[in-house]
């Protein structure tokens, strides 16, 4: 298994030992940065795709697809 090395001071050690072990503080936080990074790439597919292929939807479709769910 691979191991990283990370500078920190006394008192950044500190803070985040108050929530446990610096390495699993560290791997929840990796976890938590590699969700948002895919979070965004996806995102921005999402923009890019609605830029290319435009859909028109009228409110009350909307209100008519948000009442279907929720009788089902």
């Amino acid at each position: 298994m691979p191991t990283i090395s990370v500078r920190v001071t006394d008192e950044e050690l500190k803070k985040y030992q108050k929530f446990g072990p610096l390495s699993r503080t560290v791997r929840e936080a990796m976890d938590l940065y590699e969700k948002e990074q895919k979070k965004r790439e996806a995102l921005k597919k999402l923009d890019e795709l609605q830029r290319k292929h435009p859909v028109h939807v009228s409110t009350e479709e909307i209100v008519r697809i948000i009442r279907e769910g929720r009788n089902h």
